[in-house]
């Protein structure tokens, strides 16, 4: 079966509905070619590349009319990352985002942890002051918030 876009096509879809979500109205293809380092020509024939696909939709004639036709769900991260539902892989994540909870991941200035959960008074968990990979960062949010977030 044949991909439904290419890596650089799902980021440019991300971006459009990325950018919608955050300022309500879609980006101009010069803010495009800002985000993404190109040429405003190179942008445009991406526009026309992505139309004639069936991935998104324009209205002639009106400014930042540019429409995603597919779910969100079915968008890469920006990076070019494949799709993933959060809830899904990190349910307790999601419900403690969802409760007004907070988390930073990387290093902080106490250099105690890479991963951090917070509430309104602060931080109420932490992770490992370092992870083998990537990955194993949002498992081990997963697994700390446990205590914090019922099932």
């Amino acid at each position: 079966m044949a991909a439904l876009y290419t890596l650089r096509q799902g980021q440019f879809l991300a971006y459009i509905h990325t950018y919608t979500r955050l300022h309500r109205q879609p980006p101009s293809e010069s803010e495009m070619a800002y985000f993404f380092d190109m040429s405003p020509p190179s942008v445009h024939q991406m526009v026309v590349t992505l139309e004639r696909r069936g991935l998104r939709q324009r209205t002639p004639g009106q400014a930042r009319a540019l429409r995603v036709l597919l779910p969100p769900e079915a968008l890469p991260n920006l990076d070019g990352a494949p799709p993933v539902a959060m809830a899904a892989a990190y349910p307790r994540l999601a419900a403690w985002i969802g409760q007004d909870g907070g988390v930073e991941l990387g290093r902080a200035d106490d250099g105690r942890s890479m991963a951090r959960a917070l509430d309104a008074s602060g931080v109420v968990w932490q992770g490992q002051e370092s992870y083998s990979g990537l990955g194993e960062l949002p498992q081990d949010l997963e697994a700390g918030l446990g205590t914090l977030v019922a099932d």
